[in-house]
């Protein structure tokens, strides 16, 4: 109970710190992910019901705005109870492995990649660029010291000497990854919370899946491949959602290749905690190499099945 009211003040207090409309989503996303959740691992495919009345809903509202402005963070909420559906149907059976579920977050995914070629976004990220903007030019006028290469007054200095274009351009690639990694909190949160409900209610635990068998499904290299084709062939308008399917792929890969290396690593007798530091001192003081090299180990893992987690053919050793 304690936890569960922790977590509902730790939403609540974010959410009054969020503009509205948006500020809605840091309630209604867990709540949405949990309700589909348990009602997807009741009742099976039924619970789908509720996604798509969220999805005809926020059509409504997008096409019919009560304010005159269209809703558009609404299609959050369906996308959102697909994935708690998603989650809740694979309940049984022991439940998806902690890279099947980071899979789940897909539809969130396709969310985020839509995200720029909405119409009004350039217009929104015009403005939050003006008033970040003013608002740096005034934190500038109050920090001390000399502005010296390397200080934090020297580097908004130079942010602000950047053309607004430019800076508009940069948010259109960064304003997805936050919006991702923004929903990859919510719907945690309402796991968590379904979790709780599920205590509540006498219902069996929830499924815990260790991140040490962390393994995207084959499925996850779509994305991968698709930004990679998206960067290479298609123009400026796709180019910040081709960048969204990169990073987000080369960061799942990247955790693959961290439990792979681990499992390495204990194999072969290495203590657990020398083997955190170590993976600790390499991300901390070689990310540039690092990170992509733990991609690709993450990425062979797919074929070479490096931890044999997959199941041997039968008759095999």
């Amino acid at each position: 109970m304690l936890r569960a009211g922790l977590l509902f003040a730790t939403l609540a207090l974010a959410a009054l710190a969020t503009p509205w409309p948006w500020a809605a989503l840091w309630l209604l996303v867990p709540f949405v992910v949990a309700s589909s959740l348990l009602l997807a691992w009741r009742y099976g495919a039924v619970a789908l019901t509720l996604p798509a009345l969220l999805a005809v809903l926020a059509g409504l509202a997008i096409a019919f705005p009560p304010d005159g402005v269209r809703s558009w963070h609404l299609l959050w909420l369906p996308l959102a109870g697909a994935t708690g559906a998603w989650m809740g149907s694979r309940e049984e059976g022991g439940g998806p492995t902690s890279g099947e579920r980071a899979w789940m977050l897909a539809p969130l995914l396709a969310a985020a990649f839509v995200l720029p070629l909405l119409p009004g976004l350039s217009g929104a990220l015009t403005r939050v660029e003006a008033r970040a903007r003013v608002e740096e030019q005034e934190l500038v006028r109050t920090l001390e010291g000399a502005d010296k290469p390397g200080t934090w007054k020297h580097m908004m200095q130079e942010s602000l000497k950047l053309a607004p274009a430019d800076r508009v351009r940069m948010l259109a690639y960064l304003v997805p990854n936050l919006f991702f990694a923004w929903m990859l909190v919510l719907v945690s949160a309402g796991r968590a919370l379904a979790a709780r409900s599920a205590t509540w209610l006498g219902w069996p635990p929830l499924s815990r899946a260790p991140l040490s068998a962390w393994r995207l499904p084959d499925g996850a290299l779509v994305p991968l491949l698709a930004g990679i084709a998206l960067a290479l062939f298609a123009g400026a308008t796709w180019r910040p959602g081709a960048a969204l399917l990169l990073v987000q792929s080369v960061l799942g890969y990247s955790v693959q290749g961290i439990t792979v290396a681990q499992s390495l690593l204990l194999a072969r007798g290495v203590p657990p905690t020398f083997v955190l530091l170590l993976l600790v001192f390499l991300l901390a003081f070689t990310l540039p190499v690092f990170l992509p090299s733990l991609a690709l180990l993450g990425l062979s893992d797919v074929w070479l099945d490096l931890r044999r987690l997959e199941p041997s053919p039968r008759g095999e050793a």
